[in-house]
């Protein structure tokens, strides 16, 4: 089998719902749980934000091809690190309120090219179609690997664009699109409306942003929102989503979870180490087993709830120690004896 016959396979509409956690158990959540904190939302927001700016000044006045290549890949690092405080907002449980979540939530997605509603929307969808073909997240998890080259074609292939056009299209479509919660209703003006909002609150995000890279919009200048913005954002950004969105949902052994044989999805809790908590996750996102049970829990309270989870049983599938660990373990199973 091969890999492009693996992903986004069509399935009857009446095929079974597989059960998504084995084992797992929900229960009464204690109310402390559900409670955001505005310090911690502000500080995940406002310090994100932050450090994606500091890499635009610097890539300002970049000089040098060192600097280039550094400043590069922090952009494309920076991005990836505002997805854990949008994710949040998302679930409006990053900050107490809906109206604050909306504007760092609208902020941010603008940072990332997209409208906050259409993320938010399409989140939900991957939400309620998780481990299901039509899961808009599919395409990263929904996978089985035949050699180990497929697998590295698979991770590395936004490095080199084999998910530009399909990523970048649906980015630059998702803020026209009328959220389907709420969407059945809506009358054709006020859709209209909302798409010209949208349209713009985007189009003004990353007009400052060209501004800030090209220092007030030099046209000698205007290289570097190509280089420091647009590639880190189509190579980087997409390459580290992909990495993780796998490690976190994807098969390291198919005798345990197979997607394709519908057999034990899992979304993986990943303790990971400092250096990945930097590069590849953050706002405790790894504990992404608990998230997918309670979504509406914020996620500086994800430790808590996995340590209560712990104390009444978890499944060994659904923990590793580190991103580096699940890397080695499908290396290792997808070795020269492996078959698809």
């Amino acid at each position: 089998m091969s890999l492009s016959s693996t992903v986004g396979e069509v399935e009857p509409a009446n095929a079974p719902r597989p059960s998504l956690y084995t084992g797992a158990v929900r229960r009464r959540l204690d109310p402390a749980l559900l409670v955001p904190s505005r310090i911690r939302g502000y500080t995940q927001a406002v310090g994100n934000i932050a450090a994606l700016v500091v890499v635009f000044v610097l890539g300002s006045v970049a000089h040098s091809g060192w600097q280039f290549v550094v400043l590069f890949v922090a952009a494309g690092l920076a991005l990836h690190r505002l997805f854990f405080p949008v994710h949040d907002c998302l679930h409006y449980s990053l900050f107490p309120t809906k109206l604050e979540n909306r504007i760092f939530g609208t902020l941010i997605s603008g940072l990332l090219g997209t409208s906050f509603d259409a993320i938010r929307d399409q989140h939900m969808v991957h939400h309620r179609d998780f481990a299901m073909p039509q899961d808009p997240g599919a395409p990263d998890y929904f996978v089985r690997f035949r050699s180990r080259r497929h697998f590295l074609g698979f991770v590395l292939g936004p490095l080199v664009g084999t998910i530009l056009f399909t990523r970048v299209g649906d980015y630059l479509l998702r803020a026209g699109r009328t959220p389907s919660a709420s969407g059945a209703g809506a009358s054709k003006k006020a859709s209209l409306a909302k798409r010209l909002f949208d349209y713009g609150t985007l189009l003004a995000i990353q007009v400052g942003v060209c501004a800030l890279l090209t220092r007030g919009f030099r046209v000698s200048e205007l290289w570097r929102y190509l280089v420091f913005n647009l590639l880190p954002a189509i190579t980087i950004f997409l390459f580290l989503v992909r990495l993780r969105m796998f490690l976190e949902h994807g098969s390291l052994n198919y005798e345990v979870c197979d997607y394709l044989e519908r057999k034990r999805p899992t979304a993986r809790t990943i303790y990971a180490s400092r250096i990945e908590r930097v590069l590849i996750c953050g706002s405790d996102f790894n504990f992404h087993h608990e998230h997918h049970l309670y979504p509406v829990v914020p996620g500086w309270q994800l430790p808590r709830l996995h340590r209560e989870l712990v104390s009444s049983g978890m499944d060994p599938e659904d923990v590793r120690q580190t991103y580096t660990q699940a890397l080695r373990e499908i290396w290792k199973n997808l070795g020269p004896s492996a078959s698809g």
